[in-house]
């Protein structure tokens, strides 16, 4: 708008925009989709699959295997998409994940090769090292947000910034929510304005209390 050389024309669109994010803010709590009921639906069957005792005694192939739908991953990922996307990038973004190309690789500087798992090489020498590493975070993400610790769960550094705040989103007290389903910083900064140099944990706190405004 301050560089445009013909504002008025523009502030259509700009209502527009702001009507958008006031949807955005009405919704940021929720999950999305065109059936809420059913998500919900899908939301609490993933508690019950997956409680917080049940992921500190996962195995390995629980938490991911190629092909599984019912693996933590395929949950989280695919069968929990609609509450907010982590598609896309690597599979590394889980830390250690079950590789259905069998195909020989290299290893390098920060990844590791089996035939059966691909992991971050800071994790852990072997696949059961690395994933007991992604246990234990997966864990604590759970249950800081559980507690609603979210400046613990900003500190965990093991997993990536969109996977750990949808572990956390999910793991939440809904009946008292501190996350929202946006897990990228951009998008939540773009609503509020004026956060350049806020971290993710104190967006998501003031999102969720000018919601309650």
């Amino acid at each position: 708008m301050q560089s445009a050389k013909n504002p008025l024309k523009r502030l259509p669109g700009l209502k527009s925009w702001l009507g958008q994010y006031e949807d955005f803010v009405d919704t940021a709590a929720q999950p999305s989709g065109g059936n809420y009921l059913e998500q919900y639906r899908i939301w609490d069957a993933f508690l019950e699959t997956w409680p917080v005792s049940k992921l500190k005694t996962m195995a390995l192939e629980d938490y991911t295997k190629a092909g599984d739908k019912d693996c933590f991953v395929y949950w989280v990922e695919a069968r929990l998409g609609e509450m907010g996307s982590i598609w896309g990038g690597s599979a590394f973004k889980f830390g250690i994940y079950s590789r259905k190309d069998k195909a020989t690789k290299e290893n390098d500087t920060s990844r590791s090769y089996s035939d059966e798992y691909g992991w971050y090489r800071r994790l852990g020498k072997t696949p059961q090292e690395a994933f007991e590493n992604v246990r234990a975070t997966v864990v604590g993400i759970a249950e800081n947000a559980q507690k609603g610790d979210l400046a613990a769960i900003k500190n965990e550094t093991r997993l990536g910034q969109s996977l750990k705040w949808k572990i956390a989103f999910h793991y939440q007290d809904r009946e008292h929510p501190t996350i929202v389903n946006i897990f990228k910083k951009k998008s939540i900064q773009e609503y509020l304005g004026d956060t350049e140099n806020m971290s993710l944990d104190k967006l998501h706190t003031q999102l969720i209390e000018r919601k309650e405004e």
